[in-house]
């Protein structure tokens, strides 16, 4: 980060991809040794048919640890194709919703008629087999219901808010500094040694918006004297704007997460001070989101609603079919306050399949893609700006942050520095030139020990983009992948690259929601 008389610019530091021996992984570093295993297993055979044979072992060996394929390397995509063949294999990879068969269960204790509440059919696709959909109040605002996502397979609980905030690129460059110095705070404040907060994560998306709202608004706010039959000039170039405008229009949506994880020391006895289970559970993260409100609020951010359980509900089907949301919806209550949402049952979506570049569900095709590399020069606060507002398509932007407390940040800092130290030495005695990447991601290790060493909070993060297009027959494919292209202009633009998850869409597609998931 450097100081200038106009704004503050910052760069990020290169993606941690070096491993802990001349920049390989493990898993490079395995199967290396294994074809030199193989190697030499063959040289023990006779004639110079060993010799060959161990010299294309060798070769196959390093080619698949080395070399590059979109992305990655042949031993980085191994997994990835076994799991998504035997998802082929499993039929995993297809699902169809069978609740309209399944329909709902009602006990009858004793054979009266008096009956239970009614048990809905459950359906999922596997990505999100282990969610469940709890729900708490926040005493301190007046038992405002908080909708709560349980992933009983990570033993995590999510809770989220829909925020909103000042035009943050009309803001003055010191305005925008001081906003930033605020955000800071938040995430410092939470990323506490003690604390049992995992993640937290933001998601800007762009949803249908409804086509006759403009119209509506036009014909409300209008001078009383302007007739409809005879329209003064401007206004009929208003109606002919939003004529035009309505196939485009689109609505932003911010909402922030927040994410405790059961599996921390510190969680599990908050967790156990309020009584175990998903009780204590839901009390320790009502606690944390309503000192997150505050903590949002002292940075400007206003937190416009809380996502109830039914809320909840109508995000995650929000991102499957983005075209139905507004259909789908019902109000609860017909206060103003009341956050819209959908029965917790129909979450999920109908039918969802998954390619190997996109994934078709309910009406819509989703492409997520993956932020691989940040800025690598010096940008300014609104660097991202082409991405998020720019982009005149369905789409959703979400970065999600895990919080590393200052104690454990200092001891990875610390073990980072050593390793660059060691590997430079190392590079030195076999005489390995030092890349400029090298060099770079060396200086980012250094860099890091100093800001923690200032008091800096640590923060391991991963962005992701899924965008969306309405299945409309054999065109759609063609759509998908044009506004793909859009996005990765735009995302050029900040400058920001962008790689699509081959074989892992449907899991990719779920980082977009507000789950708290992308990192491992």
């Amino acid at each position: 980060m450097t100081g200038t008389a106009a704004e503050t610019t910052y760069r990020f530091a290169p993606h941690p991809g070096g491993g802990f021996l001349l920049g390989l992984r493990i898993g490079q570093v395995g199967v290396v040794l294994a074809a030199g295993a193989l190697a030499l297993s063959a040289l023990n055979s006779a004639g110079a048919g060993g010799v060959a044979l161990a010299l294309l072992l060798l070769v196959a060996g390093i080619a698949v640890a080395i070399l590059p394929v979109r992305g990655q390397t042949l031993e980085q995509w191994a997994p990835i194709m076994l799991r998504f063949a035997l998802a082929r294999v499993d039929g995993t990879a297809r699902f169809r919703s069978q609740r309209a068969q399944l329909g709902h269960v009602v006990g009858l204790p004793g054979g009266q008629l008096s009956p239970q509440p009614a048990a809905a059919p459950e359906a999922r696709p596997a990505e999100l087999a282990e969610l469940e959909l709890l729900e708490v109040t926040l005493a301190r605002y007046e038992d405002a219901p908080l909708g709560v996502v349980k992933d009983r397979h990570a033993r995590t609980y999510t809770a989220t808010l829909r925020v909103s905030g000042r035009a943050f690129a009309l803001l003055a460059p010191h305005e925008r500094e001081t906003r930033l110095e605020e955000y800071g705070a938040v995430l410092a404040a939470l990323a506490r040694d003690d604390s049992p907060v995992r993640r937290v994560s933001w998601i800007e998306r762009t949803l249908p918006a409804d086509a006759d709202a403009l119209g509506t608004y036009l014909l409300e706010a209008k001078r009383v004297d302007a007739p409809l039959d005879h329209p003064p000039d401007e206004l009929a170039s208003y109606l002919q704007l939003i004529g035009r405008a309505g196939d485009v229009a689109e609505e932003h949506e911010l909402l922030f997460s927040l994410q405790i994880d059961a599996h921390r020391p510190s969680a599990r006895r908050a967790i156990a001070r309020c009584g175990g289970g998903d009780l204590g559970a839901l009390a320790v993260i009502a606690g944390e989101v309503g000192q997150l409100v505050e903590l949002l609020d002292e940075a400007g951010i206003t937190v416009t609603g809380l996502l109830t359980r039914a809320g909840l509900a109508a995000a995650i089907r929000g991102g499957y079919d983005p075209w139905g949301a507004r259909a789908r919806q019902r109000q609860l209550d017909h206060t103003p306050d009341t956050d819209p949402g959908i029965a917790r049952h129909t979450a999920t979506p109908g039918a969802r399949q998954e390619h190997w570049g996109y994934i078709q569900a309910d009406g819509a095709l989703h492409c997520t893609l993956w932020a691989a590399e940040w800025p690598r020069f010096d940008v300014r606060a609104l660097f991202l700006q082409p991405l998020l507002m720019d982009t005149r398509c369905v789409r959703s932007v979400a970065m999600v942050m895990e919080l590393v407390g200052p104690a454990r940040a200092a001891r990875l800092a610390e073990r980072a520095a050593t390793e660059v130290a060691t590997e430079q030495t190392l590079r030195g005695r076999i005489g390995q030139r030092t890349s400029q990447r090298q060099a770079q991601r060396d200086s980012a290790a250094e860099q890091r020990e100093l800001e923690l060493a200032h008091g800096h909070a640590a923060v391991r993060y991963a962005a992701y983009v899924t965008v969306s297009v309405r299945d409309t027959g054999d065109s759609a494919l063609d759509d998908l992948e044009s506004a793909v292209t859009r996005v990765e202009l735009e995302a050029k633009r900040a400058p920001l690259r962008l790689e699509r998850m081959w074989a892992q869409q449907a899991e990719a597609l779920t980082y977009t929601l507000p789950l708290g998931r992308g990192l491992r």
